[in-house]
């Protein structure tokens, strides 16, 4: 079992890697990739929100949510307004390009999730899922008592 412990890490990673790659194949169609759809998608469910509260959804520096604002700006996927409570806040929302292909996007999401859930049962994966939970729930919390 300690063996299998061991290559906990590299196997998460490898899968990381892995879903990147496919995300920006399956993307590429629509200019995007594995780390500017995630933005659309937040958008998709709490339009108006602001950059600042993207960040924190996505768990990335501000520095990152810029840049990929300013892509998918660049890209017509999202528009800025402006705050009305807060004139120097600005609130972001899709455009009807990005409404357009967000079923697409959700789509191919859905097809990698079928790829790397072959051939493993509802428990299984059940399982995996309540296990990679706990496990980002320690990271997190290592990470808030070690700053």
């Amino acid at each position: 079992m300690e063996e299998k412990k061991s290559h906990l890490i590299k196997l998460i990673n490898k899968l990381y890697r892995y879903t990147q790659s496919y995300i920006d194949e399956a993307l590429k169609r629509f200019n995007l990739s594995s780390g500017t759809y995630q933005f659309l998608l937040v958008l998709s469910k709490n339009e108006g929100i602001s950059q600042n509260e993207i960040s924190k959804r996505l768990n990335v520096d501000k520095a990152m949510s810029a840049r990929s604002v300013k892509r998918l700006m660049k890209l017509g996927y999202i528009r800025k307004g402006v705050d009305e409570e807060d004139c120097r806040a600005c609130r972001l929302y899709l455009t009807d390009s990005a409404k357009a292909i967000i079923p697409e996007i959700i789509i191919e999401i859905n097809k990698w999730i079928d790829i790397i859930t072959k051939d493993s049962s509802e428990d299984e994966q059940r399982d995996a899922v309540d296990f990679l939970s706990k496990a980002l729930m320690n990271a997190k919390g290592f990470k808030k008592s070690n700053l």
